[in-house]
């Protein structure tokens, strides 16, 4: 088993190993600090001790990030206001959100941006649910009322949309009309259940009154792993688009 401490440098050792060079460097100037900067470049060369200590867990590594979940039938990519990649995550949240909570869960909101790289078409592996997700978000699940669904809704398409399940608009003039929860219109004097990830609940995003619910409960359930443990459940899926937002 791979120690977790090692866990996260042997995963990033992986990533730069299967995604060549890096599309982007950021550059910055050096403290003045008493400190000593090394360049790294391809003329340094393997130092075989630690080649040799973490060769194996890097070996071990790469057959947990080969392994093959699913078979897609086309490529998941994003988009606005609607994307397939983001139809996916989205419904995967919501899904699991209430298979956890036990109780009806009637949205999912997710941010495109958190969604990092398309999905392709063929075989999908656990290394693409990590490039996809890189990062430790797990899932919140809000109470909001009718009236702060609607105002989310506005949030929502004053961006031209997110990714989102259990909600479907149009955006006319940056603003949500005819929005619909499974089928119905919203009830302001009823209370919604709403499934996303700890950064948009905790401040980041642009629907701020996310930041602002009646009622928060935590799952402790990464969306990585919600995702990874959906694929590896179905032989197959093909990407959809189902017009839940439209403009």
């Amino acid at each position: 088993m791979i120690q977790t401490r090692l866990l996260p440098l042997l995963l990033a050792l992986f990533l730069l190993t299967q995604c060549g060079s890096a599309e982007r460097v950021y550059e910055h100037e050096a403290a003045e600090f008493d400190h000593i900067y090394y360049d790294i470049d391809i003329g340094i060369e393997d130092d075989r001790a630690m080649s040799e200590l973490i060769g194996p867990y890097v070996r071990d590594m790469g057959r947990t990030m080969n392994r093959v979940l699913t078979v897609s039938e086309g490529p998941f990519e994003r988009g606005q206001p609607e994307g397939a990649l983001g139809n996916l995550s989205a419904d995967i949240v919501r899904y699991r959100a209430t298979a956890e909570m036990r109780k009806r869960v009637d949205i999912s909101v997710m941010n495109n941006g958190g969604l990092r790289v398309p999905l392709p078409e063929g075989e999908i592996t656990v290394g693409h649910i990590y490039e996809l997700m890189p990062f430790e978000n797990y899932i919140a699940v809000l109470r909001f009322s009718g009236e702060q669904i609607k105002k989310i809704a506005d949030e929502l398409a004053a961006v031209n949309g997110e990714a989102v399940s259990g909600i479907r608009f149009r955006i006319v003039d940056g603003k949500a009309r005819d929005i619909l929860i499974d089928s119905l219109s919203v009830d302001p004097d009823r209370h919604y259940w709403l499934a996303t990830n700890n950064w948009m609940a905790d401040g980041g995003g642009d629907a701020p009154t996310l930041w602002e619910p009646l009622e928060r409960r935590n799952v402790n359930i990464l969306i990585r792993d919600a995702i990874i443990e959906y694929l590896r459940a179905r032989e197959s899926i093909a990407p959809y688009i189902d017009q839940r937002i439209r403009n």
